[in-house]
């Protein structure tokens, strides 16, 4: 039986993490200094596109390396771009990587399953079909809800984006399962 080559910890974290998103990969492509995934996800009879860069080594990540990023979405038809491995972000390559649609995740991000902790409750992102009946019955406007921060660690692994609403279920012993919404915002 052949040797498979043993795949990085990094690019097995980060598939986990595209597949709790609803994302599919089914290739893996490796370069001198990076891993490209292409995912993709079904969405309302709408393909969502992915290009996924996660770097072999951290390092800093200026715009350069975001507008590569961004160039691969282009020539691939991708919506959206994630760039996986930087030590830390230059404040230009935040600001170019945030209006490209492409999200910047630090290299030693968290290597365990935050929603498989016992604490944790499951946190899902709202669709708007769902928020608009809340909305309704209560009476109120989306601005109106609680909010959530775009950092926080459960909407950093949903991919979540300001102006999307999270919905987390929480199981009690007195009111059973309830629902809370909270409004994603900028952080």
């Amino acid at each position: 039986m052949p040797n498979l080559p043993e795949i990085p910890a990094i690019v097995m974290k980060t598939r986990a993490l595209l597949a709790l998103r609803g994302f599919t990969t089914t290739e893996l492509l490796e370069y001198d200094d990076r891993y490209v995934l292409h995912p993709s996800k079904l969405v309302k009879d709408v393909l969502r596109k992915y290009v996924v860069w996660i770097l072999k080594e951290e390092k800093v990540i200026g715009v350069a390396l975001v507008r590569e990023v961004v160039k691969e979405m282009e020539e691939t038809g991708s919506q959206r771009g994630m760039l996986v491995g930087g030590s830390r972000f230059t404040p230009a390559s935040n600001k170019y990587a945030k209006v490209s649609k492409v999200e910047l995740v630090e290299g030693h991000y968290a290597s365990f399953d935050l929603f498989g902790h016992e604490i944790v409750p499951p946190h899902v992102i709202a669709e708007e079909a769902e928020i608009q009946l809340v909305l309704e019955h209560y009476g109120i406007k989306k601005t109106h809800l609680p909010r959530i921060q775009s950092r926080d660690p459960a909407a950093r692994v949903l991919g979540a984006r300001p102006g999307q609403v999270i919905r987390v279920e929480r199981l009690s012993p007195t009111a059973g399962l309830s629902y809370y919404y909270r409004l994603v915002v900028d952080s």
